[in-house]
Formats: structure tokens, C-alpha cells, sequence
């Protein structure tokens, strides 16, 4: 609803009038300068939020546009703004962008025109499309394939002894899986595993900045993912490209039909945003319980305690830490007033770790129950793929538990200069193999 509160704080009003100075509750971490971000996530940055600020308005700090943001914090605010249609994934007032990062993306190209920045209806439409592909039926039609793939890696990495748990383990696993989701012919796999590493900048990730050759190995996969739905367009083999690349939106919502550029950009889309959460989530999860061995050997003791450890995995990693969204119209949201355009973001990370939600939130613990973490995010836009990446964690899981008595780290573990992922850029360990 639109509702007229002048006496209440506004972003505007604000933007206009804040110094360079950041608020005190932030203890002097900017929330945009991504270098704040190679020690990990800032918990204790947000710990002071909830507490005290949990709806903060930030200053421009360090965005291209320079503009303040609205900062959620707290777990019932996080999940009640992310149920809010008024909070697009879009975009919204008189922006020529927008989608789900801090800085404005270009609309047309990121925002509407890939599933996860695009809005109801259009975005449950297509939604529905490709959801056949990640049902519970065909992740269980899946699983042979991808416990072969995690069997093998765990065995490579074994009989050498060492390994890194991120590159060696996590990131080759999680983008095989989505090949095999997506269709991909298995003599290109190979190549989607080299493309997602340079793309998401794990080779020079320290700086924390695009490359030339990331930009390259983005283009390349779209030049890849438009032959692959022509491929699938002509002989449609009933996986998820096959989905999108012969599926339509059906008559009698309003929505125009799909064009090619949606088609097209999904393959590049699930590529990275289908694996980048799982290997973190995976890489992170392995490290809790390698920090926290009394953790790994009660899971070897029993069994029965794994999808719980699942869960606990994807709670601590918060491999997405937020999402942004923009204010469709002037909502008084708690005691502040958000006007239309303004920037919202929802720190899942943080909500994960809220102590009104979770006891002892900073405790792993693969025996937490209940844990309703916010991994997946919430409302319309919920992960599209929980199931598989629970198949996936599990799996591995499995194949480590059942010839690995113990990991240990032997070197350390440094973190990407990223805000919008939080990436354990590697995981030296050694594995002993069980006796």
C-alpha cells in the first residue's frame, strides 16, 4: 500500500544529506567496499545490526550509482520483505535497471530478462516451465550420475592423499551435476567446468574484480547455450534445456511468449548461479566439519544424522549472503518508510545467524533441529533447485564418510573479495582413508 509518513526516515532524504562518515553501529565496515569481505563474512558487523539497527539505512559508500540502501538483518524482517510483491526482483520506480545485485543491472539484459530478476507473473510462468526438470522424480533420476561423479573424485583425491577441497572437489562436482541437469553432452563437460572457473574468477579471484578472460568464458558459454538450444530445440531429449528451449508460456496471463534471449541466457544462468551457491555451500560445509572433527566422527557413527548435517551445512555456509530488491511503491515497512526506487537488501547470511531463530547460533552443530535457515531464500523467489543441491551434499557426503576417517586443513583458507557470495577461495586438506 501507499501510504504518506514524512516524518518517518526515507532513503532520499537521507542520500541527500549523509556525510561520508558511516554509521556507528557498522564500526566503520562499509557494507560496499568488497575488500572488507577477505576475512569471510562480517558476522559481527550484523551481530551489532540486529541488535541494534536491524533496519539500517547505508550510505553510497563505494556503488557505482551512488546511492543509499535499505539493510535487513533480522530473520522475521528478512523473511517478511521477501514474501512483499512491493519488494521486485525487477526493479521498480523510475530506474532504467535494476535485479538482484546492490548496483543496478541493465533491464532487458539481467534484470526481466533472466528468470531469477524477472517478477510475477511472468517469473512463476517460466518457473513452470522448467520445474518438471527439478522434481523430485527426475533429482532421484539423477542420482546414479552424480554418485558416480562424487565416487570418482573421492577417489582421485584419496589415492593422492591431498587435495583442495574447493577446486578439486566442490567446484568440479557441482558443475558436472548441472551439466548433467541442463543436458550437456558429457564430452563437453570438461569444458563447462573450465568455462565456470574462470567466469566466477576462481583463477584470480584475489581481486576481487571482473577480468578480460571472465568476461570471455561468460560470452563463450552464451555462444555455447544458444547452440544448445537449438540442439535441443530440434531433437528435445526431455531435460531441463530441452524444457526451456521448446516450452512456451501458456495463453491467458498477459505475458508475451518467451523470446530467444531468455531461452538462450538460462543456459549461462544455471551454469553459475546453479553451481556457485552448492560449491560454496559444499567447500564451506566440508571446512565446519573438518574445524569441527568431533562433528564428522559422530556422523560416521551414525547415519541417521545426515540430513541434518545437510541442513547445518547450508545454514552456516549462506553461500548467498544477500539478495536486493527494489520498492515498487512508498511501503512503511517496521518504523521507517521506504519510498518507491528504493534499494532493499536482504541478508540471508545474517538471518542464519539470528539468535531469536536459532539457539547458539554460532555453534555447528549436525544435530540442530529444527533449522529453518534461509539457504534457499524465501517467497516467489525460493532457489529453484533445492532438491538437488540436498541430493548433491548428501552424495558426497556419503562417498567421504564412507572411505575418509579424517580431513585436515594444512594450509589456510583464504576468502574472495565478494559481498554477493561468500567463497572459500580454496580448502587445502588431507585425507586419511578408513582402514
Amino acid at each position: 500500500m501507499t501510504v504518506d509518513q514524512p516524518e518517518l526516515p526515507t532513503s532520499r532524504n537521507a542520500s541527500e544529506s549523509v556525510s561520508d562518515q558511516l554509521p556507528a553501529v557498522l564500526g566503520g565496515f562499509d557494507l560496499t567496499d568488497q575488500v572488507r569481505f577477505s576475512g569471510g563474512f562480517p558476522h559481527e558487523v550484523f551481530n551489532r545490526l540486529r541488535a541494534d539497527e536491524p533496519i539500517l539505512l547505508h550510505p553510497p559508500g563505494r556503488t557505482r550509482d551512488g546511492e543509499s540502501f535499505w539493510v535487513l538483518s533480522r530473520y522475521e524482517d528478512v523473511v517478511e520483505a521477501a514474501a512483499n510483491p512491493v519488494f521486485s526482483s525487477q526493479g521498480g520506480g523510475s530506474r532504467e535497471g535494476g535485479g538482484t545485485h546492490l548496483d543496478d543491472l541493465p533491464a532487458g539484459t539481467y534484470a526481466g530478462g533472466m528468470l531469477n530478476m524477472m517478477d510475477d507473473p511472468r517469473h512463476q510462468l517460466i518457473k513452470d516451465i522448467v520445474s518438471p526438470a527439478v522434481c523430485p522424480s527426475a533429482v532421484a533420476a539423477l542420482e546414479p550420475v552424480v554418485r558416480e561423479r562424487a565416487s570418482a573424485l573421492v577417489s582421485t583425491v584419496l589415492e593422492r592423499g591431498t587435495c583442495d577441497l574447493q577446486a578439486e572437489v566442490a567446484g568440479r562436482y557441482s558443475v558436472e551435476v548441472v551439466a548433467a541437469l541442463l543436458g550437456v553432452p558429457r564430452q563437453d563437460w570438461s569444458r563447462l567446468v573450465d568455462w565456470a572457473e574462470i567466469a566466477m574468477g576462481y583463477e584470480d579471484r584475489d581481486e576481487g574484480e571482473a577480468t578480460g578472460r571472465s568476461q570471455a568464458a561468460l560470452l563463450d558459454m552464451y555462444k555455447y547455450g544458444c547452440e544448445l538450444v537449438r540442439a535441443k530445440r530440434a531433437e528435445p531429449a526431455g531435460d531441463f534445456m530441452s524444457l526451456i528451449a521448446t516450452g512456451e508460456i501458456p495463453e491467458g496471463h498477459g505475458q508475451a511468449p518467451l523470446v530467444d534471449y531468455e531461452r538462450e541466457v538460462f543456459f549461462n544462468l544455471i551454469s553459475l548461479a546453479g553451481t556457485e551457491p552448492t560449491r560454496n555451500a559444499i567447500a564451506i560445509g566440508l571446512l565446519a566439519l573438518v574445524e569441527h572433527p568431533e562433528q564428522w566422527q559422530a556422523l560416521r557413527a551414525d547415519r541417521s544424522l545426515l540430513d541434518g548435517a545437510v541442513e547445518e551445512a547450508l545454514r552456516w555456509s549462506s553461500p548467498t549472503p544477500y539478495n536486493r530488491r527494489t520498492a515498487t511503491e512508498d511501503i512503511r515497512f517496521r518504523d521507517v518508510l521506504i519510498r518507491e526506487g528504493d534499494k532493499v537488501t536482504l541478508w540471508w547470511a545474517s538471518a542464519n545467524r539470528d539468535e531469536r531463530v536459532f539457539a547458539d547460533p554460532f555453534r555447528f552443530d549436525v544435530r540442530r533441529s529444527p533449522n529453518p535457515h534461509l539457504a534457499f531464500g524465501h517467497g516467489a523467489h525460493t532457489c529453484l533447485g533445492p532438491a538437488l543441491a540436498r541430493m548433491e551434499l548428501r552424495v558426497l557426503l556419503e562417498e567421504l564418510l564412507d572411505r575418509v576417517e579424517r580431513i585436515e586443513l594444512t594450509g589456510p583458507v583464504p576468502w574472495a573479495r565478494n559481498s554477493k557470495h561468500t567463497v572459500a577461495l580454496r580448502v587445502p586438506v588431507a585425507l586419511t582413508a578408513s582402514s
